[in-house]
Protein backbone atom coordinates (compact mmCIF):
# COMPACT_ATOMS: atom_id res chain seq x y z
CA UNK A 1 0.00 0.00 0.00
CA UNK A 2 1.32 3.42 -0.97
CA UNK A 3 1.31 6.46 1.25
CA UNK A 4 0.42 9.97 0.13
CA UNK A 5 1.43 13.08 2.03
CA UNK A 6 -1.28 15.65 1.45
CA UNK A 7 -1.25 19.19 2.77
CA UNK A 8 -4.70 20.63 3.48
CA UNK A 9 -5.79 23.84 5.16
CA UNK A 10 -6.89 23.78 8.80
CA UNK A 11 -10.59 24.21 8.00
CA UNK A 12 -10.66 21.25 5.62
CA UNK A 13 -8.79 19.08 8.12
CA UNK A 14 -11.24 20.07 10.86
CA UNK A 15 -14.20 19.16 8.63
CA UNK A 16 -12.63 15.81 7.76
CA UNK A 17 -11.93 15.12 11.43
CA UNK A 18 -15.49 16.01 12.45
CA UNK A 19 -16.92 13.73 9.78
CA UNK A 20 -14.58 10.92 10.79
CA UNK A 21 -15.71 11.20 14.42
CA UNK A 22 -19.37 11.39 13.40
CA UNK A 23 -19.06 8.26 11.24
CA UNK A 24 -16.73 6.44 13.68
CA UNK A 25 -14.08 6.14 10.97
CA UNK A 26 -10.54 7.38 10.47
CA UNK A 27 -9.65 10.55 8.59
CA UNK A 28 -7.67 8.29 6.25
CA UNK A 29 -10.78 6.20 5.45
CA UNK A 30 -12.82 9.34 4.74
CA UNK A 31 -10.08 10.79 2.49
CA UNK A 32 -9.78 7.48 0.61
CA UNK A 33 -13.53 7.43 0.01
CA UNK A 34 -13.53 11.00 -1.30
CA UNK A 35 -10.49 10.43 -3.52
CA UNK A 36 -12.01 7.24 -4.92
CA UNK A 37 -14.84 9.34 -6.39
CA UNK A 38 -12.46 10.90 -8.89
CA UNK A 39 -10.36 7.86 -9.72
CA UNK A 40 -10.13 7.14 -13.40
CA UNK A 41 -9.49 3.40 -13.30
CA UNK A 42 -13.12 2.46 -12.67
CA UNK A 43 -14.41 2.09 -16.21
CA UNK A 44 -17.41 0.00 -15.23
CA UNK A 45 -20.80 1.19 -16.38
CA UNK A 46 -23.28 2.57 -13.87
CA UNK A 47 -25.23 -0.69 -14.14
CA UNK A 48 -22.11 -2.74 -13.32
CA UNK A 49 -21.29 -0.53 -10.32
CA UNK A 50 -24.86 -0.77 -8.99
CA UNK A 51 -24.82 -4.56 -9.40
CA UNK A 52 -21.47 -4.79 -7.60
CA UNK A 53 -22.76 -2.60 -4.76
CA UNK A 54 -25.96 -4.68 -4.51
CA UNK A 55 -23.93 -7.90 -4.45
CA UNK A 56 -21.70 -6.48 -1.70
CA UNK A 57 -24.80 -5.65 0.34
CA UNK A 58 -26.26 -9.09 -0.29
CA UNK A 59 -29.33 -7.80 -2.11
CA UNK A 60 -28.52 -8.84 -5.67
CA UNK A 61 -31.46 -10.91 -6.84
CA UNK A 62 -30.99 -14.19 -8.64
CA UNK A 63 -31.82 -13.99 -12.37
CA UNK A 64 -35.49 -14.47 -13.17
CA UNK A 65 -36.53 -17.68 -14.84
CA UNK A 66 -38.80 -17.63 -17.90
CA UNK A 67 -42.50 -17.61 -17.08
CA UNK A 68 -44.55 -20.56 -18.21
CA UNK A 69 -47.77 -19.50 -19.88
CA UNK A 70 -49.69 -21.91 -17.66
CA UNK A 71 -48.57 -20.20 -14.41
CA UNK A 72 -50.99 -18.10 -12.41
CA UNK A 73 -50.12 -14.43 -12.97
CA UNK A 74 -51.45 -13.40 -9.52
CA UNK A 75 -49.21 -15.99 -7.83
CA UNK A 76 -46.22 -14.74 -9.85
CA UNK A 77 -46.98 -11.13 -8.89
CA UNK A 78 -47.28 -12.04 -5.20
CA UNK A 79 -44.00 -13.97 -5.34
CA UNK A 80 -42.24 -11.05 -7.05
CA UNK A 81 -43.51 -8.56 -4.46
CA UNK A 82 -42.48 -10.83 -1.60
CA UNK A 83 -38.99 -11.29 -3.04
CA UNK A 84 -38.43 -7.51 -2.94
CA UNK A 85 -39.73 -6.97 0.60
CA UNK A 86 -37.25 -4.86 2.60
CA UNK A 87 -35.07 -3.97 -0.40
CA UNK A 88 -36.42 -0.41 -0.61
CA UNK A 89 -34.55 0.86 2.46
CA UNK A 90 -31.29 -0.65 1.25
CA UNK A 91 -31.71 0.72 -2.27
CA UNK A 92 -32.58 4.15 -0.87
CA UNK A 93 -29.37 4.09 1.18
CA UNK A 94 -27.28 3.10 -1.86
CA UNK A 95 -28.82 5.86 -3.97
CA UNK A 96 -28.36 8.43 -1.19
CA UNK A 97 -24.71 7.43 -0.84
CA UNK A 98 -24.17 7.84 -4.58
CA UNK A 99 -25.93 11.22 -4.52
CA UNK A 100 -23.66 12.32 -1.67
CA UNK A 101 -20.56 11.23 -3.62
CA UNK A 102 -21.76 13.10 -6.71
CA UNK A 103 -22.51 16.22 -4.63
CA UNK A 104 -19.00 16.09 -3.13
CA UNK A 105 -17.47 15.69 -6.56
CA UNK A 106 -19.47 18.65 -7.91
CA UNK A 107 -18.42 20.83 -4.96
CA UNK A 108 -14.81 19.70 -5.47
CA UNK A 109 -14.90 20.62 -9.16
CA UNK A 110 -16.70 23.94 -8.68
CA UNK A 111 -14.10 24.93 -6.11
CA UNK A 112 -11.60 25.17 -8.93
CA UNK A 113 -10.14 21.67 -8.89
CA UNK A 114 -9.47 20.04 -12.22
CA UNK A 115 -9.55 16.38 -13.16
CA UNK A 116 -6.62 15.13 -15.25
CA UNK A 117 -7.30 15.00 -19.00
CA UNK A 118 -7.95 11.55 -20.39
Amino acid sequence: MKQLLLRVDDELHARLSERAKREHRSVNAIANEILSVVREDDRRSLEERVKARAAALGVLATPLRPVEKTEDIDALRARAIESMRGAGRILDAVLDEDRDRLDRLCRFLTAGARLPAR
